[in-house]
């Protein structure tokens, strides 16, 4: 009894001291993926300003899983109303909007951020500045009633240590791909019977050449709701709220006589002022006939 009793001992003794492997689909685990970037605050902005795009990178991996050589991009890759969307890409012939790195580097509509290694369970704040124009010629944002928005997309590359032979990882969002092939990877025709690590969920990353999906964000632009629509309404809403009550007085009398005073006396000058009908002028008379002789 006692020699399978130490054998059993010293198997787990052994188990206990080895390092776990970590299979190629851990690092593109949904849970650890779709966390990865975490988006904290997007601007809503009126055209002409700037405001800061705040995100965070989270290193959701387990102890032993370090990100080494990571690169972070985020570009922006469409430009949208209620009525229409239109492709920021190459044929895109607005300067603006742009983006402006505090943190990281940035140029005209994409910024990126470069570190040597990310420890897990860590996380980063990044953010990058975005720089809209009043000018419609320069940038298009929509009206006061079809706010419009910029949606960017996410791009991160690393390295990982997979039983212990480093390994290149590419997660991307779904604005990255060319949307044709992105509704050919989530066609479920094509999509069935893809297994993980090939498919994750109902996307087939081995057609998009990624390890996992990354989540899409955006920022809004739109013009300020003019102030004297508002203004308008709370004078109006004073006024007959006022005549309101001089009515109710004229109503009840005595009960404020010298509002009711007031008002008879309003009501006699408008009085006054309404235009008075031209009486017409009476007919003359008929002559009656001459008289006769006597």
């Amino acid at each position: 009894m006692r020699a399978p009793a130490l054998a059993v001992a010293l198997l787990l003794a052994l188990v206990a001291f080895v390092p776990p492997a970590h299979a190629a689909e851990d690092f593109g685990a949904v849970g650890n993926v779709n966390r990865l970037i975490e988006v904290v605050s997007t601007p809503q902005l009126e055209p002409g300003q700037s405001g800061d795009f705040v995100f965070q990178l989270n290193s959701t991996y387990p102890a032993g899983m370090v990100m080494w050589n990571v690169s972070l991009e985020a570009t922006i890759y469409e430009y949208a109303t209620i009525d229409q969307a239109i492709p920021v890409d190459r044929n895109w012939t607005y300067p603006y909007p742009i983006l402006e790195g505090t943190i990281g580097q940035a140029s005209g509509r994409s910024w990126w951020w470069n570190v040597s290694s990310v420890a897990p369970g860590s996380v980063t704040n990044l953010s990058f500045t975005v720089v809209t124009s009043s000018n419609e010629d320069l940038m298009p944002y929509g009206s006061v009633f079809s706010q419009a928005s910029y949606f960017l997309w996410f791009s991160l590359r690393f390295w990982g240590n997979v039983s212990g032979t480093m390994t290149p990882f590419h997660m991307a969002s779904r604005g990255y791909f060319d949307p044709q092939l992105w509704n050919e990877a989530t066609n479920e025709t094509n999509t069935t019977p893809c297994t993980p690590p090939l498919c994750i969920g109902n996307v087939n990353v081995s057609m998009l050449r990624v390890d996992g999906i990354l989540v899409d964000s955006s920022f809004g632009v739109k013009p300020p709701i003019p102030r004297w629509p508002f203004y308008a309404l709370i004078v109006l809403a004073a006024f007959f709220a006022a005549l309101a009550f001089l009515f109710w007085v004229e109503e009840n009398p005595g009960t404020y006589p010298r509002v009711e005073a007031w008002w008879a006396r309003q009501r006699g000058r408008l009085h006054r002022l309404r235009p008075r009908r031209r009486r017409a002028a009476p007919s003359e008379k008929k002559a009656g006939p001459p008289p006769g002789p006597p």
